[in-house]
């Protein structure tokens, strides 16, 4: 392995952020969505969230090293398999589990990596093709010999690479999860751009986005996570991790949907403000004390032994996003070091 120093050791204040408001808005292309995003920009939410995340020290710092090697190992063997998936998202959500997630376990992490990586690309690829998540979930619960596709492939073996490391019951629960999460792409994929099908979103968004999948990776952190040995603990926590994660990831991804335009009209954020007859950055305000709840009900929640690796988990999610190429922040906060690569 190979342990890096974090960038950030300690929080900016609020007058050091240099904004430059022009310069991002000017790539949201629908002038309702640029008013939007300039809204949230003015009430200064991004920068009390950077002050905040930056403040955090990851202790130990994230082992980039490890991730890179991870990221070459699986766009390798992703190509192998014939699976096409970006290589920036490789890079990006390797960096995200070594900030969140960090494993000595080298066999471990890749395990973990390879399921990160293709859960990220499968959100990304199915929320716009229903018909890949219906293929998708009939591989996974009605299987043929041998899987039909290269992604059938791929989730059969990444399971199976994952599967040394992991209690056979936890196991089946992940790989409900991860089909839970394709039942409600195919839910949301309904949805109207105007907000008037009906539709029950808040229970689509929970059931989508792979929350639950993503949450309970997280007892891969430490023993005292364990989710075999800690099962009350999971029962308790696993509503608020699916709370903190779609709230921080519906807030903070608001920017880069409002550039691409239709991830923007097909989010919860901005269905609500329809639906209601609200102001945008109503609903995203109220999103953001939500997850913040959601965060502080998590570890009152923990034990004294898994509350540092909850604080981890749950600072690095934002800290991650803000930071992350992927999310485009530095269109607004170019001193933002890029977690992932462009």
């Amino acid at each position: 392995m190979h342990p890096t120093t974090p960038r950030h050791p300690h929080p900016p204040g609020l007058d050091t952020l240099r904004r430059t408001p022009q310069r991002g808005l000017a790539a949201v292309p629908d002038p309702g969505h640029r008013a939007m995003i300039a809204s949230v920009l003015e009430s200064g939410l991004i920068e009390q969230e950077i002050a905040r995340t930056d403040a955090f020290v990851f202790t130990p710092p994230p082992d980039l090293g490890q991730a890179a090697d991870d990221a070459a190992t699986l766009t390798a063997e992703l190509e192998a398999f014939g699976v096409e998936l970006p290589a920036a998202t490789v890079r990006h959500i390797t960096q995200m589990r070594a900030l969140m997630v960090p494993l000595r376990d080298d066999a471990l992490a890749l395990a973990v990596d390879r399921v990160w990586v293709f859960t990220t690309n499968t959100d990304d690829v199915c929320c716009r093709d229903p018909a890949r998540a219906a293929e998708l979930l009939r591989a996974g619960l009605l299987p043929t010999e041998p899987p039909a596709t290269p992604e059938a492939r791929y989730v059969r073996h990444m399971f199976e690479q994952l599967a040394p490391h992991c209690d056979p019951t936890v196991l089946a629960v992940l790989k409900s999860f991860f089909h839970n999460a394709l039942t409600g792409l195919l839910m949301e994929a309904e949805f109207r751009p105007d907000a008037t099908d009906g539709l029950d979103s808040d229970f689509v968004r929970a059931y989508n986005g792979f929350s639950q999948f993503w949450f309970a990776m997280l007892q891969f952190t430490d023993p005292c996570l364990s989710a075999h040995r800690h099962r009350a603990f999971w029962a308790a926590a696993l509503s608020s991790g699916v709370t903190f994660l779609n709230d921080v990831n519906d807030v903070l991804s608001c920017y880069k949907e409002a550039v691409d335009g239709a991830d923007f009209l097909a989010g919860r954020l901005h269905r609500q403000a329809l639906c209601e007859g609200v102001p945008y950055l109503t609903v995203l305000r109220r999103t953001h004390a939500s997850g913040q709840a959601a965060h502080q009900r998590i570890t009152a929640l923990a034990s004294d032994a898994q509350r540092p690796h909850l604080e981890r988990y749950l600072t690095g999610f934002a800290y991650w996003h803000l930071h992350s190429a992927r999310y485009r922040w530095q269109d607004f906060f170019p001193h933002l070091t890029p977690t992932g690569g462009a």
